[in-house]
């Protein structure tokens, strides 16, 4: 199981470098560390983070419920025609467009009731160059000025706020700060926003004292802070940094002190600052920790917990779309301006109250200008950024959060699957193992939704399905399909050289090896070879003779022993090797040697209806083979002969004789016991046992040097299957044999005179 270990480490690294699970990925990242590198090109996190999309979607149209009196007031392309061409105004603004005019949305709101106003509107610089409000009783009042008033008299509104381009001094001062800030995935989508920011904003002391003189902020160097000139050919104005980091403010009266040149200042996300409005919640006495924020109201009562990551960003529980949606009421920004206009020239009008006690989102959703803010969110492929804020407001006003399972369950889930998909891999087969762990991943995807729909509880998909059960089901079929089957090709190889290959073949693709055994028609063989004592006897007495002769005592004289044992024994096994070479070439089932004796059978385990015939063949030709190494090696001792003459000239010990072996040879057929044998815990024998077997071996015992004798049923089956080959074997007289009380029929096969006896025809089955 050791594939099944690395491949559940393989999952859990993955895990591990994706971090997508607790929301850790920080998509905002753009240090080249190869951990950032890691986490952008990452698949599995892509591929988990579609998943998320895809639950969202399938949880917000089962949940068509939303909180009640939250709307969103668009600027979109018609609005914006409109006010180009002067509709609703009487005069032509735009493209940028003067501040009265969200100052007049903002009085129509107030008007009906709004309980709290959200503008996801930068406001960051002062525009002077907006002139006055084109109004008869608002001449007096600067564009800039009368959005001031009309945020302070409202005293429920949020100004959108990003860390580089925060509100001008003017309206930061009399409206809430909401950061608007939305980090992306590594796909481009936005899921998550940041719970809160922290601004470096210009100490208010100084802001305030700039302002009363009319100076404008051009830089902060580290000795300075740099104001641009008041007047043409005026030099700039320099207020100096302290080395304690106090600044010099300078009056005309003297010079006052700022504590510093900035100061921190926590702005929340915009859609938690309106969604406190109703709440009551005091975002001052917030608890934030690694991986939650507490939000309390007045008075100290915990009322929300937002899950965060250790950025304190958190995912968007999305239902909701800013376009085409019946969940909340919209209405047009010039819905609103016009009410207003009407109000101002009709004091007595009453208007509409359809935003009384109504959280409100003022946002653009239109296209082709620069109030355009459209990119992908989990439930649409395209939509306009002010949803975030409604999705936001909508998430804490409901209490209904993105969960992630603590860290070490979601690496447990992806160890279970890892071990789950290595273990139904390695006991079934591949069919049943591939349904298996396909039916338990759709299972696990059913619970991933469930648990999204029912907790809103984001269970990893990716990881668990394709570096757990995947990842480990396709390397165990790796190994088992090709390390494997090099280990059963070794195998193979080494049990081939003990037995048959058919009878590997067999147990090789056996699920589990048993004993027993079945009564078949066989033919059996047995072959020894003649003056093996002989030969063993004539190396020991000259080994001894060679150790006298030559002084040899101890360890050299048993070395010696050793080396003409060695000898004898490659002897055998030449010739022994030979015959096991030809029976298997003739499919027969090579069964054991027994000393200098090969034991083999046709017939089993690969049915052959020849068996006799295939079984006479491999005997003939194991003589014809026996009679050439004779040949070969009764060359080299001619060879051997001459070159011991010249040995002997100098001196040197003759080169020995090679010995010269015959082959005795008993078949006989006839029905015989053939299976396993032996025992469950110890040696098993793939073998055959009975009357039959007995007669072939006593067969043998009679068959002399260089002589095939067979039974009277073995040449029945050459009768039938090869009549010319029964023809040519000589009938002899019958033999008694030890084990049977009647003499018993035998045949004598020839095989000096025909060298082609021993092949077996083309059609051989």
């Amino acid at each position: 199981m050791g594939v099944a270990c690395i491949g559940a480490l393989v999952a859990l690294g993955s895990l591990a470098v994706s971090r997508t699970l607790d929301g850790t990925d920080d998509a905002d990242s753009t240090s080249g560390s190869s951990r950032s590198w890691l986490r952008k090109y990452d698949p599995l996190q892509r591929i988990e983070l579609f998943t998320y999309d895809w639950r969202a979607r399938h949880a917000a149209d089962r949940d068509a419920s939303i909180s009640p009196r939250l709307g969103l007031v668009t600027l979109d392309d018609t609005s914006i025609a409109q006010l180009q061409r002067g509709d609703i105004l009487g005069v032509p603004v735009g493209p940028l467009w003067p501040r009265y005019v969200y100052g007049l949305a903002l009085r129509e709101l107030r008007s009906q009731g709004a309980e709290g106003v959200a503008m996801d509107i930068l406001l960051g610089d002062e525009r002077p160059d907006h002139g006055v409000v084109p109004f008869p009783t608002m001449t007096n009042i600067t564009s800039d000025n009368f959005l001031v008033a009309e945020l302070k008299e409202s005293g429920n509104v949020v100004v959108a706020s990003v860390t580089n381009f925060p509100p001008a001094y003017p309206f930061r001062r009399v409206a809430e700060l909401g950061d608007v800030h939305a980090p992306r995935d590594v796909d481009g989508t936005s899921r998550r926003v940041h719970a809160f920011s922290d601004h470096q904003l210009l100490h208010p002391l100084i802001e305030a004292h700039a302002r009363r003189q009319g100076l404008r902020l051009d830089r902060v160097q580290s000795d300075a802070i740099v104001f641009e000139a008041p007047s043409e050919g005026q030099p700039a104005v320099r207020w100096p940094i302290a080395p304690d980091g106090t600044v010099r403010i300078l009056l005309s009266s003297g010079s006052v002190e700022a504590p510093s040149v900035f100061m921190t200042r926590r702005v929340w996300h915009m859609g938690i600052v309106l969604a406190a409005m109703r709440l009551g919640l005091d975002l001052d006495t917030a608890e934030v920790g690694p991986d939650r924020i507490v939000l309390k109201d007045a008075q100290g009562v915990a009322l929300r917990t937002i899950p965060v990551n250790r950025n304190h960003q958190f995912f968007v529980n999305w239902t909701t779309t800013s376009t085409n949606n019946s969940r909340i009421p919209m209405a047009h920004l010039t819905t609103l301006i016009q009410e207003a206009v009407v109000r101002s020239a009709h004091p007595e009008h009453q208007g509409s109250s359809e935003w009384t006690n109504h959280l409100v989102v003022i946002g653009s959703v239109a296209t082709g200008n620069n109030l355009a803010d459209r990119g992908a969110t989990p439930i649409a492929p395209l939509d306009y950024m002010v949803s975030t804020y409604i999705n936001v407001t909508d998430s804490l006003l409901r209490g209904q959060f993105v969960h992630f399972p603590p860290a070490w369950l979601a690496y447990l889930i992806v160890l279970a699957a890892a071990l789950l998909g290595s273990g139904l891999t390695w006991r079934l087969h591949t069919i049943p193992a591939s349904l298996s762990l396909a039916a338990v991943g759709v299972l696990w995807v059913w619970v991933a939704f469930w648990s999204f729909d029912r907790y809103r509880l984001w269970l990893p998909l990716a990881h668990p399905i394709l570096a757990g059960l995947a990842l480990n089901h396709a390397a165990m079929l790796t190994y088992r399909n090709v390390f494997e089957q090099n280990e059963r090709q070794r195998v193979r190889g080494i049990f081939a050289k003990i037995v048959s290959p058919n009878v590997v073949q067999e147990l090789l693709g056996a699920e589990r090896i048993r004993l027993g055994g079945a009564r078949r028609e066989l033919t059996v063989f047995f072959a020894d070879v003649r003056g093996f004592t002989e030969l063993t006897d004539k190396a020991q007495v000259a080994a001894e003779e060679h150790v006298r002769v030559a002084g040899l005592n101890g360890a050299e004289a048993e070395a010696y022993f050793e080396q003409q044992s060695s000898e004898v024994l490659q002897t055998v096994n030449l010739y022994l090797a030979t015959i096991a070479d030809v029976i298997k070439s003739h499919r027969g089932t090579l069964d054991k040697y027994i000393g200098d004796c090969v034991m083999a059978f046709w017939g089993a385990p690969t049915p052959n209806a020849r068996h006799a015939v295939d079984a006479v063949c491999a005997a003939v030709e194991a003589q014809q083979a026996m009679e050439r190494l004779n040949q070969e090696r009764e060359s080299e001792n001619r060879r051997r002969a001459e070159e011991n003459v010249r040995r002997a000239a100098d001196g040197l010990l003759p080169l020995p004789e090679l010995p010269r072996l015959a082959l005795g040879t008993g078949i006989n057929s006839g029905f015989m016991t053939v299976g396993l044998m032996g025992s469950d815990s110890h040696i098993l024998n793939y073998t055959v046992f009975g009357r039959e077997v007995n007669l072939a071996a006593r067969l043998e015992g009679v068959s002399g040097r260089g002589r095939i004798i067979i039974g009277e049923a073995t040449h029945r089956e050459l009768s039938r299957h090869r009549p010319d080959l029964a023809a040519r074997c000589q009938s002899l007289e019958p033999v008694s044999v030890k084990g049977f009380r009647q003499p018993v029929p035998v045949y004598e096969v020839p095989w000096r005179e025909s060298p082609a006896v021993g092949a077996a025809p083309a059609d051989a089955g």
